[in-house]
């Protein structure tokens, strides 16, 4: 059994999102896009725990209705996403819990589908450091200048996918390469932060629909895709 425990970074800021509200925080259909994210890991045994972090002072996860849930933990988040994982892999390496596996997922990937979660899991194997879920590109890629967005090539899409979460690593892998010396560089997603540092990780293709609430014209869609998965009403 491949035990893991969860990370879910729910600290950011949400500067590409326009509301009072924390995005992580919206409710839909009477429950937060947070829970909504996490509630498909709850369906796994091999799930030992959820660490959610949130920002600090934050108020918001306090009315959550999954705070009661047993599995569930609340603690700090950082400054970045990384500083977030980071703080997510003291607070698991400090408990007495036994796993092999950290998940990362996002707070704000509502639509995730629980036969997705199963299809990461079930792909891990000895050969690599780490599982990333994502669909091939099919769309034609540009590659723009950034100041004036001139076209410099076309990509080959054949070699390219979109990376979504949840992620798993190994646990020695991420809690070697979430160092101090890295907590200061960028990357998106912690793949990219394996990969940089030599990790060898797998490719999953799971459903397309697992879409991330980015901006405000995404609510009408991901509540279209609940609705069609049965967990909200039309």
């Amino acid at each position: 059994m491949n035990n893991f425990v969860a990370i879910i970074p729910a600290a950011g800021k949400s500067s590409r999102y326009s509301g009072e509200v924390p995005k992580q925080f919206l409710k839909l259909d009477g429950r937060t896009v947070l829970e909504l994210s996490i509630r498909p890991l709850l369906d796994f045994s091999e799930c030992i725990g959820i660490c959610v972090l949130v920002p600090p002072d934050d108020q918001y996860h306090k009315a959550l209705d999954l705070i009661d849930n047993p599995k569930i933990f609340i603690a700090e988040g950082g400054h970045s996403r990384i500083k977030s994982v980071a703080n997510g892999i003291k607070f698991w390496e400090q408990s007495e819990a036994s796993y092999d596996y950290f998940l990362i997922h996002d707070a704000v990937r509502p639509c995730l589908r629980s036969s997705d979660v199963q299809l990461a899991l079930n792909s891990i194997d000895n050969e690599v450091d780490g599982v990333v879920l994502g669909i091939p590109c099919s769309d034609t890629i540009k590659k723009v200048s950034v100041k004036e967005s001139f076209i410099l090539n076309t990509l080959d899409r054949t070699e390219l996918w979109r990376a979504f979460t949840p992620q798993i690593f190994k646990k020695k892998v991420l809690v070697k390469n979430v160092s101090e010396e890295n907590l200061n560089k960028e990357f998106t997603d912690e793949a990219s932060l394996i990969e940089a540092n030599g990790g060898k990780l797998k490719m999953v293709q799971g459903f397309k629909d697992n879409i991330k609430l980015t901006f405000a014209e995404d609510l009408n869609l991901i509540k279209s895709i609940l609705s069609s998965q049965g967990r909200m009403e039309s």
